[in-house]
């Protein structure tokens, strides 16, 4: 913590040279045409401090040569034209934690709107880089116009600058909008951006971005969507790793994965990327409860509560889920279900009705959600326990063995191997079962490879779970659609509900008589 703090404080103060490398450090906010009059009309005339507004257009090209060699090395170039002034920017790789971006970047001004890579310092380049032959090949690549407008707010140590953009990324393949907040670091102390951010979210919808403009703009050039991805097997910890470690690593995966899914569903309309949204926010639930009684503080104690709110607002998850298995060709009911047009037209509508009543682009961006993405966040930076706890740098792996053995005990009490299970009892064991399996997704990373052996039957019981309710949702669904053959299908529901309890029966046998790997 206090070598990011001290890098924050030798970038944002020393004076402007293009051979010095800035260190952007900023959070990025998507909000919508109405965001910068809400804010002028509500939070601005609230803010202490000296507060300067400026407004003006801004055109940028992005270069890079017909391979993308630039991009695929994480690397921006870019040449910005406000006014008459023209300025070439390079930006490397850098990391983005839960929202709050942290990149390199160098800037150099130009007499003309043409790229010239030598003006930079030499050693902001890899070795095997040939700047001359990049220079060569440099192309427009796509352009962003927007209209920006920034408040440059000086407040004691803390100076921001607040930026509100709107405009759009342009190729000759199409458009994408513009319509994003940045919070910049000038100098002072990230918590201060946290603190604007968290106002703004309280006035006008609002979500954390991971993508920037540039990204967007490749993604539009290379005609590329955005899919879905799983989570890792298991979270990636080091034995080193102290249970603060642990619970940032927690932090930054769920919200990197919940941020992506949001992308993807905006930009694709996927309902995949709504489970893999719902399920970021379990794990973040259940991250900071397992490390909550070591790390106590009370603003871990506060997103708990905020985690558990929000938790509730996507239990509808799993009745479009149950759709989505139901009307899938490549599942469990693939030979029966969407082949009857009457069920399918039925589980359609139920499915667009969930949609439009539950209305997930304005969960997105609900004052919850974006709350709950701003205060993880900030966690990371402040990490407030180290003020009020005793037990952050003790390692996590002298915590994880007691903390897998007491969940993995209260499941084997749950599943007697004496008695008979039916799908009622499994029902009502899968929130115990989910936050166990979580728990192991938290700390299995700690252990030998059996692990992953270990919880394949475990992970066979909760899919087994969903098939269950998945047809249980089909015998209410009997209820309300008019079809022929309804006691035909009724009685098949029967014959599936026990072949798959039969098999849940063997996984279960398996998996408690598997040795655990901790």
């Amino acid at each position: 913590m206090q070598a990011f703090e001290d890098m924050v404080q030798e970038y944002s103060t020393r004076p402007f040279n293009w051979q010095v490398k800035t260190m952007e450090i900023e959070l990025k906010l998507v909000a919508d045409q109405d965001a910068l009059s809400t804010f002028e009309q509500t939070l601005l005339p609230k803010l202490k401090g000296k507060v300067t507004r400026s407004a003006f257009d801004v055109f940028n090209d992005y270069y890079d040569t017909p391979e993308q060699f630039l991009g695929k090395r994480k690397m921006g170039c870019r040449i910005r034209r406000v006014n008459d002034h023209i300025e070439q920017t390079i930006k490397t790789q850098g990391k983005v934690e839960g929202g709050l971006h942290q990149r390199p970047e160098y800037n150099v001004n130009l007499d003309k709107a043409h790229p010239d890579l030598e003006k930079f310092d030499s050693e902001i380049w890899a070795d095997d880089i040939d700047i001359e032959d990049v220079n060569r090949q440099l192309q427009v690549q796509f352009s962003t116009h927007f209209h920006r407008v920034t408040f440059d707010i000086i407040d004691g140590e803390n100076h921001l600058e607040l930026v509100f953009d709107s405009g759009e990324v342009k190729h000759s393949l199409g458009t994408l909008p513009i319509g994003e907040i940045e919070i910049e670091l000038k100098a002072g102390m990230p918590t201060a951006l946290f603190d604007l951010a968290d106002e703004i979210s309280k006035v006008t919808p609002v979500r954390l971005s991971n993508v920037t403009k540039a990204a967007r703009g490749y993604q539009l050039m290379n005609g590329a969507v955005a899919e879905t991805v799983l989570l890792p097997n298991f979270l990636d910890l080091d034995e080193e790793d102290s249970t603060e470690d642990a619970l940032c690593k927690a932090i930054e995966c769920a919200l990197s994965h919940w941020q992506h899914h949001e992308y993807v569903y905006l930009q694709s309309g996927h309902i995949d990327a709504l489970k893999e949204i719902a399920q970021s926010v379990q794990l973040l639930l259940q991250g900071v409860s397992l490390y909550l009684p070591v790390l106590q503080c009370q603003e871990l104690l506060n997103l708990h509560k905020q985690l558990l709110v929000l938790s509730d607002q996507w239990s509808w998850q799993d009745d479009l889920q149950c759709i989505r298995k139901l009307r899938s060709n490549k599942g469990p009911f693939s030979r029966r279900i969407p082949r009857h047009q009457a069920l399918m037209s039925y589980l359609n509508g139920r499915r667009e009705g969930l949609l439009t009543v539950q209305s997930p682009e304005q969960l997105l961006v609900s004052m919850e959600s974006s709350q709950v993405q701003l205060g993880a966040s900030r966690l990371l930076i402040e990490k407030p326990w180290q003020a009020q706890a005793t037990g952050h740098q003790i390692p996590v792996l002298k915590h994880a063995k007691g903390w897998l053995s007491q969940g993995w005990q209260t499941v084997m009490q749950s599943l007697p191997s004496k008695v008979e299970m039916d799908y009622t009892k499994y029902i009502a064991l899968e929130v115990l079962l989910r936050q166990t399996l979580l728990n192991g997704f938290l700390l299995a990373g700690l252990f030998a490879e059996s692990r992953g052996k270990f919880r394949a039957p475990w992970l066979d019981l909760v899919e087994g779970i969903d098939e269950v309710k998945a047809l249980l949702f089909l015998r209410r669904a009997l209820e309300e659609v008019d079809i022929e053959d309804a006691e035909d299908l009724d009685d098949w529901i029967d014959d599936k509900l026990s072949s798959v309890i039969t098999v849940m029966e063997k996984s279960r046998e398996v998996a408690m008589s598997a040795e655990t790997y901790w």
